[in-house]
């Protein structure tokens, strides 16, 4: 991971906020460069093969729950300890200062969380903001699948927002390897079909910062 990623050209950056603008999603194949899907896909083999991921809940704080009925998947929080994962906030960084300098949209920090839905995983319609918190702003969900076909199931469905329970999904992203699904956090609903195979992928929010009484809070 030595040497320099590749970033994306103006059309592929201009492309996912022209979609974040219009309709608050944007699919992107192909877009997470190949060195480091291949160190990304490696760690989180080797984690999940260590069970070092553990059950996924719902809800923050005193509301947390792990509840097998929403949501079965594992996961654990990147925290810079390898390589690969210096790389992966290196290349989110510049997706957060584009982002900023095109849309205007104050993101000030970014978290992400390996992810691992086992075979029969899945993860019913939500949104990515908690009910309270409007912190969590954008949404990018980076798959590190190989060879991956729509009979693996494990595909995200995504709705408009505003739309009803009983509407349609507008999209069902098949979770390819390499691909980025990039989504308003507080509007856009979505969710994970079950899947028939391991599923690999990251799961990221970008944030605003909070503050009291008008002062921005410092993070860590």
């Amino acid at each position: 991971m030595d040497a320099p990623l590749p970033l994306p050209g103006d059309n592929r950056l201009g492309c996912v906020a022209a979609d974040l603008a219009s309709q608050g999603w944007s699919w992107q194949p192909g877009l997470l460069p190949d060195t480091l899907l291949a160190a990304m896909r490696a760690e989180i083999q080797r984690l999940d093969a260590d069970a070092t991921l553990a059950p996924a809940g719902i809800g923050r704080d005193d509301d947390f729950q792990v509840d097998r009925s929403i949501r079965k998947t594992r996961i654990t929080w990147l925290d810079g300890s390898s390589a690969a994962q210096l790389a992966f906030a290196e290349w989110a960084e510049h997706w957060r200062e584009f982002l900023n300098r095109t849309l205007l949209l104050g993101l000030f920090e970014f978290e992400a969380c390996y992810a691992v839905y086992p075979e029969g995983g899945f993860y019913d319609r939500h949104l990515d903001s908690f009910e309270g918190a409007k912190n969590r702003i954008v949404s990018i969900v980076v798959y590190l699948n190989e060879a991956w076909s729509v009979d693996d199931g494990g595909a995200l469905l995504v709705w408009p927002e505003g739309a009803t329970d009983e509407a349609s999904p507008v999209a069902c992203i098949v979770p390819e390897g390499g691909g980025v699904v990039f989504m308003l956090s507080e509007t856009i609903p979505h969710a994970v079909e079950p899947t028939a195979r391991l599923r690999y992928g990251i799961a990221g929010w970008w944030r605003v910062n909070p503050a009291i009484n008008g002062l921005a809070i410092p993070l860590d």
